[in-house]
């Protein structure tokens, strides 16, 4: 058994594999942007196949990203879609090791591992990256419901291209492809929150999945204006958040969750809040 790096090329020899997860909300398309055709920059595009005399009996997917973390450009690769046919499972545990190896320098994340994935990249060095979401509904205290009047939100294109600027503007940019994805910008009192969502289900709920919040104080001092915006933008009002970017004594009346999610940073001072859910298979994933 060998590992090799396959692209778009491999395609129609990796669909046979994926078509085992019984995945029904996602189409070969959906497959095909999700692992190689992203919109946004990337150092490589390739994934990694299982070989057994010449014949793909694996695959696992690697999503490639650079990140600005602290003023610097950081590699990412979001592991995906990992699945070996059942009689090489075994060897493929080993291999996973080296190729975990060549990903080094990478900050490696997983955002949606089934357990016995978990138990198997835990013991390659990954940890715990987050264990909980919180389901937030639009609830609010009377002042607050006040407040909210004095904010204000957009997801229009023009305005965003023309509003955000720095790394939200190349954010915007670089994932405004994406078909799945909504952008909203909010504003109170002369400060800005630029939001990316998208909409999936909790518990057969809609709910919009936050991605990522380029200030985290401000969504949950204006969390009403962000229900609003939302609401506009994904048609529900009912949001999702991953519990690491909870504000002290803002999270008592969600609804928590369990949500899975490892890393394995190439830096320990890459703390766990500095890990968003952007240029990753959330992008287009329907779980």
């Amino acid at each position: 058994m060998e590992i090799r790096r396959v692209g778009l090329e491999r395609f129609d020899e990796i669909y046979p594999l994926l078509a085992e997860f019984n995945n029904t909300r996602m189409s070969r398309d959906d497959w095909r942007q999700m692992l190689f055709t992203y919109p946004w920059p990337a150092p490589s595009r390739h994934g990694f196949g299982y070989y057994v005399e010449g014949k793909m009996v694996g695959f696992m997917g690697a999503i490639f990203s650079t990140r600005a973390l602290d003023g610097r450009a950081e590699p990412f690769c979001n592991l995906s879609t990992w699945i070996v046919q059942k009689e090489f499972r075994g060897t493929s545990v080993l291999l996973t090791r080296r190729l975990i190896e060549e990903l080094a320098g990478y900050t490696l994340v997983g955002f949606t591992p089934a357990p016995t994935t978990c138990k198997v990249f835990l013991r390659l060095g990954f940890v715990s990256l987050e264990t909980e979401q919180l389901l937030l509904f639009p609830v609010a205290r009377p002042r607050a419901f006040w407040s909210a009047l004095a904010g204000s939100f957009t997801s229009s294109p023009r305005k965003l291209t023309a509003l955000l600027e720095g790394p939200s503007a190349v954010i915007y940019r670089d994932l405004a492809g994406c078909p799945r994805i909504h952008h909203t910008l909010l504003t109170h009192g002369g400060r800005r929150c630029y939001v990316v969502a998208r909409r999936d289900q909790r518990k057969r709920l809609p709910v919009a999945e936050i991605l990522y919040m380029s200030d985290v104080d401000f969504f949950w001092e204006h969390r009403v204006v962000a229900h609003a915006g939302l609401l506009r933008a994904t048609g529900t009002a009912l949001l999702a958040v991953d519990s690491r970017f909870a504000r002290e004594g803002h999270g008592r009346l969600a609804w928590r969750v369990p949500r899975q999610r490892i890393y394995r940073p190439a830096r320990p001072d890459i703390h766990p809040t500095a890990i968003d859910g952007l240029y990753s298979e959330l992008m287009t994933l329907r779980e």
